[in-house]
């Protein structure tokens, strides 16, 4: 889709999603529907400790994959609403909004798109996500790059045993506070991670 949309074939993907019946189908993208101009637009979040693997993260993710250049930040006067207003904040209330839409949009589900290296369960938003989901009874689907490190006879167990020893203590936020909050709501650690290894290798998990 994002190779049709740049190379300016709108009308071919319109057709396209017309004939699968998908044109009138919506997506909750946070990155979209979230408003960034009250929240993180401003920069990249506090830098971490340089030489750690932290940093490097940082690092790369301020930087443009091909270019190296540095993305450019927002300097609009929009009030940042984070952790110490906890109601105006728009990035604290993930778990009262899926469960909102779960119940008032018929077939709502939850689609997770997983990078190369699987990154995404190293992130406490999305794990909290993940796991809230499950909890509610949200339909789960994955969409991945690869399988060849999940497959039965991979010779490299490197991925499998990444995913099966995840613990939410070791996830990670870009602003230390957010993380902190996240594991403040959770009352054990060991319980979470339990039902974080069912979202993913259950037997209705992603992986299945």
């Amino acid at each position: 889709i994002a190779t049709s949309l740049a190379a300016g074939e709108h009308e071919d993907l319109a057709n396209k999603l017309h004939a699968t019946n998908m044109f009138t189908e919506s997506y909750w993208i946070c990155a979209f529907c979230i408003n960034q101009h009250a929240s993180i637009c401003g920069g990249f979040g506090p830098e971490p400790l340089p030489g750690t693997a932290a940093h490097a993260r940082w690092d790369a993710n301020r930087q443009d994959s091909a270019s190296g250049t540095i993305f450019p930040c927002c300097d609009c006067a929009e009030r940042k609403h984070f952790n110490d207003s906890p109601e105006e904040c728009e990035l604290n209330k993930f778990d009262v909004m899926m469960a909102f839409l779960h119940g008032a949009v018929p077939g709502f589900r939850q689609l997770i798109a997983i990078d190369r290296s699987f990154q995404v369960f190293s992130r406490i938003w999305c794990v909290a996500e993940l796991v809230q989901a499950h909890t509610c009874g949200i339909t789960q689907r994955v969409q991945l790059c690869s399988c060849e490190g999940l497959r039965d006879d991979a010779e490299d167990l490197g991925l499998y045993i990444q995913l099966a020893t995840l613990t939410v203590a070791d996830a990670e936020a870009t602003r230390p506070e957010d993380r902190a909050e996240i594991l403040s709501k959770i009352t054990s650690i060991s319980e979470f991670d339990a039902q974080l290894q069912a979202v993913i290798f259950g037997e209705h998990g992603l992986m299945e």
